[in-house]
């Protein structure tokens, strides 16, 4: 009896170790590493609903609705490289083909800066160095290129430094909840290498009233309903343990709100990936 428990005895303490083990994820970066890189904004369809009590005009609806169209068709690259103080830098570039010779405003304006469109800054540790630049970037180089700062095991779990839902002084909220959970779901063997497989589950919500009946007039709803809010952020991500780098970061972001600015507004879908080039 004991012969034959003990195959099993074996099999339940290999996984519990495996369940147990710790990895310490780093960027391991010593030259440039180029993604190729999807950032793609996807407009959802309007409820009946919606589209009756849209304050908006169709015309100005209908400009920025081109506008959209011809972001959705730009392609971009992200390369990272190591500072002198062997930190990692971080610059998301447009990414013009060479038989492309259209452009719109967008291209436009980032053509006069290098065709870079994010830049940031992370330690090895993955934790946010570039404090400087607006918050709308260092969310998007916390939640791309953020790691845990200490060794995790399998269902461990951290947060980002993100805020992304953002409002004026003029905003009024009376309900918000906010949850923030980074988890290691697996540790996984691809191609002989050790891989860290890593969900994302962020989620900001707010909703309440405008005390100033200027910004109240970008309410897509006139009755009383209250204007709200919400961005979540979901992802898988598989991150090369030994070589220090992501071999796969897989993300969409999601935008529902009842409020709109000059048009621009209303639910919308950006799709993240990042693979590295060989």
């Amino acid at each position: 009896m004991k012969k034959l428990l003990l195959p099993f005895i074996l099999i339940a303490f290999s996984l519990n170790a495996q369940q147990k083990e710790t990895v310490d994820l780093k960027w391991k970066i010593n030259d440039t590493l180029t993604y190729k890189t999807v950032m793609r904004d996807v407009v959802l369809e309007k409820s009946k609903e919606q589209t009756e009590k849209d304050s908006i005009s169709e015309k100005m609806s209908g400009i920025f609705k081109a506008m959209q169209e011809q972001l959705t068709d730009l392609k971009y690259e992200t390369k990272l490289f190591p500072d002198k103080n062997g930190n990692v830098d971080i610059a998301m570039m447009l990414k013009k083909e060479k038989a492309d010779t259209t452009e719109n405003l967008f291209s436009g304006m980032a053509k006069m800066n290098g065709n870079v469109v994010l830049r940031g800054k992370v330690s090895p540790e993955g934790e946010l160095l570039s404090f400087y630049y607006k918050e709308a970037q260092k969310n998007l180089i916390s939640i791309l290129f953020g790691l845990p700062t200490k060794p995790v095991a399998i269902g461990d779990e951290w947060d980002l430094k993100v805020s992304m839902v953002s409002m004026d002084q003029n905003f009024k909220a009376d309900t918000l909840y906010k949850k923030n959970l980074v988890r290691l779901k697996d540790i996984k063997t691809k191609n002989g290498n050790k891989i860290a497989v890593i969900e994302y589950n962020i989620e900001e919500y707010v909703s309440g009233d405008f005390g100033n009946g200027m910004m109240a007039m970008f309410s897509k709803d006139k009755s009383d309903k209250k204007t709200f809010m919400k961005i979540s952020h979901k992802a898988t991500a598989e991150f090369d343990i030994e070589k220090g780098y992501w071999i796969l970061y897989d993300g969409i972001m999601d935008i529902e709100t009842n409020f709109s600015l000059m048009g621009k507004g209303g639910n919308k879908r950006t799709e993240f990936k990042l693979t590295p080039e060989k």
